[in-house]
């Protein structure tokens, strides 16, 4: 089943995460206030893939989905680690200094660009997307069954605790922390039949109310709460406020689509447009950026990503990889 509301969030966590990106500092109280709930959007982005992972019947055995969910990132994955890696060497050479990172020169850079998307801060998604679906696709179809679902949320959530724990490396911050959310949202994905889709519709209102309440919750709460348990206590009332969303009308369902279909292509290339606006704003404005000054930022650097992103895909060699 499609749900409109589903590709509209697929939308609106692409915009939140670009907010994630921008190279803008340092900012006033309200410059932070802005983006302050960005970095959720990362969280909700791997618990919507949770969440479409379980209505998709990949009955075809575990190597037939590692073979399709392969062609789907892997080669996006490395096209666009070439993108950014290029991209970087030529900031390198003509904005930042004149010189080469010694980085490029180590087997362990290369080792972890292939590995763990080291040529982009962003990168990371995709490669760790690719190994907890892998890893998790058969457990999900052993446990797929409602009950599950309270089950899978609750694994989710002990992820994202021990994702929390000391020392941060980069297997907590990266891939068990996308796994906690991916879980999650399969969890979810899992409750649905048997009413709860019928009631987030009927109740819809609520639900926003609740989402409100929630995210203004993980605001306020600051640091007295690990980001990533905020982040998971948001993810649920957020996928299903959107879930009871009924959008009604071609215009808004074909607005809700374009949302969705571009939501990747933003991911992928906005840190181009957030660096390339970062040099022009800062000599246009000065420090520390006010709230009014992100703000704008955000909006034109996730406009110029939409833009750029319809460019991609009407030529035909780049089109596959957004």
């Amino acid at each position: 089943m499609r749900l409109v509301g589903i590709d509209f969030l697929r939308g609106v966590a692409a915009f939140g995460i670009v907010g994630c990106h921008l190279i803008l500092g340092p900012r006033t109280a309200g410059g932070e206030l802005v983006t302050a709930l960005c970095d959720f959007n990362v969280g909700l982005f791997a618990a919507v893939a949770g969440f479409l992972m379980c209505g998709r019947g990949d009955d075809k055995g575990w190597l037939a989905y590692v073979g399709k969910r392969a062609r789907r990132l892997l080669p996006t994955y490395f096209f666009w680690s070439a993108v950014f890696i290029l991209a970087t060497v030529s900031f390198d050479l003509l904005l930042d200094g004149g010189r080469l990172n010694p980085k490029y020169g180590t087997m362990a850079f290369w080792g972890r660009v292939v590995f763990a998307g080291d040529a982009s801060t962003h990168l990371w998604f995709l490669v760790c997307l690719f190994y907890m679906q892998v890893l998790l696709w058969s457990a999900f179809k052993v446990c797929k069954q409602r009950w599950h679902g309270i089950m899978w949320i609750v694994f989710g959530g002990v992820s994202a605790w021990v994702a929390t724990l000391s020392p941060m490396c980069f297997f907590n911050r990266y891939p068990l922390r996308l796994a906690a959310f991916l879980m999650t949202g399969y969890g979810v994905g899992c409750l649905l039949p048997g009413g709860l889709l019928e009631a987030c519709k009927k109740h819809n209102g609520v639900m926003w109310c609740v989402t409100v309440v929630v995210l203004a919750a993980h605001v306020v709460a600051g640091q007295a709460v690990p980001g990533f348990m905020k982040d998971w206590l948001a993810v649920g009332p957020v996928l299903l406020a959107f879930v009871g969303l009924e959008m009604k009308g071609e215009c808004a369902e074909k607005v809700a689509a374009m949302l969705g279909a571009t939501s990747l292509g933003v991911y992928l290339v906005h840190p181009l447009v957030t660096r390339g606006l970062s040099v022009v704003v800062s000599r246009v404005v000065a420090s520390p950026f006010t709230a009014g000054v992100v703000l704008a930022d955000w909006l034109l650097a996730w406009g110029v990503s939409v833009v750029t992103v319809f460019v991609l895909r009407k030529i035909p060699v780049v089109k596959g990889f957004v």
